[in-house]
C-alpha cells in the first residue's frame, strides 16, 4: 500500500463521511445525547469555517481552482475543516469516554488529521493550527449548549 494512500485514508478521519458516520451510530444505538453533540458540534464548525474562509480567504498549498462562492469556500485553506472536525469530534468524545485507551485514540486520530492534511498538501501548519483552535472553541460550546437543547428536542 502506497504511503499517498494510507495518508490520503487517514486524513479521511477528519471528513465528513467518517464524522456522520459515527454520528448515525450513536444514534442507532440510542445514545440520543451524543448523537446531538456531533450534530450541533458539526453544524456549529461549518457555521464558522465557511464564512472565515470567503472573509480571509487563503488558497491551498496545491493551488485548488474555483468558481462561485461555494467552491472558494472548498478551495479555501484557513481554518482547516478536517482539523477543526476532527478536533470537535475529539472535545465531544472526551466527555463521552472515560477510558485513557479511548482518550487517547482521539489525541492520536486529530494528530493523525492535522499531520496528513499538511503532508497532502492541502493546508499549511498555520491552517491546521487554526482548525484545531476553532474545533475546539466549537467543541466547547457545543458541550455548554446541550443540556439547553436536549429539553426542547425532548431527549
Amino acid at each position: 500500500m502506497p504511503l499517498d494512500e494510507v495518508m490520503r485514508d487517514t486524513t479521511a478521519m477528519g471528513g465528513i463521511a467518517i464524522y456522520g458516520f459515527v454520528t448515525l451510530l450513536f444514534l442507532l444505538l440510542g445514545k440520543i445525547d451524543v448523537f446531538v453533540m456531533l450534530v450541533i458540534g458539526v453544524i456549529l464548525a461549518y457555521a464558522l469555517v465557511a464564512p472565515v474562509r470567503l472573509l480571509f480567504f487563503r488558497k491551498r498549498p496545491d493551488k485548488q481552482k474555483y468558481k462561485g462562492w461555494i467552491s472558494k469556500i472548498d478551495a479555501g485553506a484557513f481554518p482547516s475543516m478536517h482539523s477543526a472536525r476532527a478536533t470537535v469530534f475529539a472535545v465531544v468524545l472526551w466527555q463521552v469516554f472515560s477510558e485513557p485507551l479511548i482518550r487517547g485514540l482521539l489525541v492520536l486520530g486529530v494528530l493523525s488529521v492535522v499531520v496528513t492534511r499538511v503532508l497532502l498538501k492541502r493546508h499549511y501548519v498555520s491552517d491546521i493550527i487554526g482548525g484545531v483552535i476553532f474545533g475546539a472553541i466549537v467543541g466547547w460550546i457545543t458541550l455548554w449548549i446541550v443540556p439547553f437543547v436536549l429539553p426542547i428536542i425532548g431527549a
